[in-house]
């Protein structure tokens, strides 16, 4: 598909080469790039966004909430989709951004397809532990260095914090400590929440609490991983086209 620039950040995105009837636009998740979503937009095409900061799109000019990245991806998809409603499918931090447009813009979204993501702060899982406690306690009251601060950041930060490094720290604190409570409490299109049960980034509890909350929306649990949209393209070909017909 060819490759073109969106919105105010210039994003990066493959594009189908011929106008679609039914829009739709894929958001991968953290430290991925639109290539995740190939295997299913080969068979429902669609926009194949770099989200700020990942694959060929450049970073943030600042460190961003999800509610800051909706902002620019919806701006992408608004000049891509010349004001259309979009079917928006999301992976982990994609899905918090297409639940973010769903809630500020639904004018401009036709459906949703979430999987695989975060959508409770549980303090018991966010609390860091005891050791870098300590160590950010120390720094704080000057009897620890930067160095060993950021040494203890390294040995329990998880891999997407050790590896993220200025605004895309920044951006990863954030979101982390987001819940999307309000904002499932408004979501009125049709929606589909796709989950591994074997999930540990996200526990399929989320997701079977989201869709006590969203009206007349669907759960479609597989016995897999956090990577449930690269095992099981085929089920979000069929959602999209179950939603689509609506």
């Amino acid at each position: 598909m060819p490759v073109a620039t969106f919105g105010t950040l210039g994003l990066i995105a493959e594009i189908p080469a011929a106008p679609l009837e039914a829009p739709i636009s894929y958001l991968h998740g953290w430290g991925r790039s639109r290539n995740d979503f190939a295997p299913v937009a080969n068979q429902r095409p669609g926009m194949l966004l770099d989200l700020p900061g990942f694959g060929s799109s450049a970073q943030p000019p600042v460190g961003m909430g999800s509610a800051e990245y909706a902002v620019e991806v919806l701006a992408a998809i608004t000049e891509w989709a010349d004001s259309e409603r979009v079917l928006l499918v999301g992976h982990s931090f994609g899905g918090r951004i297409a639940l973010q447009i769903a809630a500020s813009a639904p004018q401009s979204v036709r459906g949703l397809i979430i999987a695989g993501t975060p959508l409770f702060r549980d303090e018991s899982r966010s609390r860091p532990p005891l050791a870098y406690r300590v160590a950010r306690r120390l720094h704080r009251l000057g009897l620890a260095s930067d160095a060993r601060l950021e040494s203890a950041r390294k040995k329990y930060g998880s891999a997407d914090y050790s590896a993220a490094s200025g605004v895309m720290r920044e951006t990863l604190i954030k979101v982390v400590n987001e819940s999307y409570q309000a904002e499932l409490n408004q979501i009125r299109c049709p929606t589909a929440f796709v989950w591994g049960r074997a999930d540990s980034a996200a526990p399929v509890e989320d997701a079977r609490r989201a869709q006590q909350i969203v009206e007349g929306s669907v759960l479609e649990e597989r016995d897999c991983g956090h990577d449930v949209h690269l095992q099981h393209p085929a089920l979000f070909v069929e959602l999209i086209d179950r939603i689509l017909g609506q």
